[in-house]
Formats: C-alpha cells, sequence, structure tokens
C-alpha cells in the first residue's frame, strides 16, 4: 500500500505543473484609425482551463487546444496609400496604436525619418525602434509558454543602426 501511495504522489507530483498551466494577459489597445478617429479596445492573450479543457484566446477569438501555443504572429502591411492594416485589430485602415499586453509596450506612429522610410511609420516595442521595409508585411511573433509570453520577436523590419 505504501508503495501505491509513493506512486501515486510521484504522479502528482510530476503532474501538477501541467495543471497550473495558465495565463490572462489583458491588451488595453487605443487605435488611431485613417481618419483620425479613435477607439479603445481590449487584444490580450489567454490559456485558461474551460470544463477540463484548455482554450486559447487571442482578442475576441477563442479556440480549443491541447497545450500552449508556440507562437501567435500579428501582421501589419503598409499600404500604397501609406496606411496601416492590422486585420487582427480592426477593418479599418490605421494611422497608429499604443498596445500593453503582459508586460509589454507596443506603440505605432507616424514620425518625419531622415533618411524617408517606407510611410515614415515606427513601431516601438519596449523601446526598441523598428522600420517598415517597402512591399514586405511586418511580422511580430509573440512566443508563449505555460507562464505567459516569453518573447517579442519582429521580423520583415529594420532595426535602425544606434
Amino acid at each position: 500500500m505504501t508503495k501505491f501511495l509513493v506512486i501515486l504522489h510521484l504522479c502528482a507530483l510530476l503532474l501538477s505543473p501541467f495543471s497550473h498551466a495558465q495565463f490572462e494577459l489583458t491588451g488595453p489597445v487605443a487605435l488611431t484609425f485613417a481618419d483620425d478617429s479613435k477607439k479603445n479596445t481590449e487584444f490580450g492573450f489567454a490559456f485558461l482551463q474551460n470544463e477540463g479543457a484548455y482554450q486559447f484566446s487571442v482578442g475576441p477569438h477563442k479556440m480549443a487546444v491541447e497545450e500552449v501555443p508556440k507562437r501567435y504572429t500579428l501582421a501589419l502591411m503598409l499600404n500604397k496609400d501609406q496606411l496601416i492594416w492590422a486585420r487582427d485589430f480592426t477593418k479599418k485602415p490605421l494611422k497608429g496604436f499604443d498596445w500593453k499586453v503582459g508586460k509589454h509596450s507596443l506603440q505605432l506612429f507616424k514620425q518625419k525619418l531622415q533618411p524617408a522610410r517606407p510611410g515614415d511609420f515606427v513601431l516601438m516595442i519596449d523601446g526598441m525602434r523598428y522600420h517598415f521595409i517597402e512591399g514586405k508585411p511586418a511580422q511580430i511573433h509573440f512566443h508563449f509558454d505555460e507562464k505567459g509570453i516569453t518573447e517579442v520577436e519582429v521580423e520583415s523590419m529594420v532595426q535602425p543602426k544606434r
């Protein structure tokens, strides 16, 4: 009987980290549209247990999952009219946004750049500057583990030399 209790205790210790693999990161985002109108909304991430199964949420979208997804990618498109499209946020073109998610801060804004860059947009992520590359969609990869965001990685953007 004691061997059974020891095995049961070991199983409980081994499986307990998986039962605590949950996070909920709020994501207040202030959007500025092409027509200068503004909207405040939420776009966060969550990995929560729901009725015995796990559910991953990205903004308003929810999906059943077996484990924490490895990453989520937000695509930003700079169109020929020099406006940004972030389809996951809105169906309207953007001039900018200010987004706080977990311990990360992301801002998109226009700024006259020298030398000029496509759209003169600056993307700031946790204090690091990035600029668009003509004709390429910018990708912001959010990497996850059981506790939340582990890394924010940027692809197809230029980081200016200091």
